[in-house]
């Protein structure tokens, strides 16, 4: 995606949690968390553990929290530290939305 591509989606902040929004309705959310316990590929999947870092979740499947690639936020890390994480995760949150929009499937296969 360019910088003069035209998004569908905007970002609001909520505390530390970040919602994407599409023609005014919040469609997923982007925080940052430590390491996680969850099951992959769905309720008779294995537990396995997710290190910390950058997570979405669609509002459609809030039970499923897909791990972004973006590096996770150093532990202590100061304000502009982590908002620098924040802009390289919600970049590649924004193409996971524009791809699910475009009629790709969901981001990730590391649902948690």
């Amino acid at each position: 995606m360019t910088a003069e591509s035209e998004q569908s989606h905007s970002w609001v902040r909520i505390g530390a949690t970040y919602a994407g929004v599409v023609a005014e309705t919040m469609v997923v959310l982007v925080y940052h968390a430590g390491v996680q316990r969850g099951k992959q590929a769905g309720p008779a999947g294995d537990e396995a553990e997710a290190g910390p870092g950058w997570y979405l979740v669609w509002v459609d499947e809030p039970h499923r929290h897909y791990q972004l690639s973006a590096p996770p936020a150093p532990a202590g890390a100061l304000a502009p530290t982590l908002d620098k994480s924040a802009l390289v995760a919600l970049a590649e949150a924004g193409e996971a939305i524009e791809a699910k929009l475009a009629g790709g499937g969901p981001n990730g296969s590391n649902g948690r």
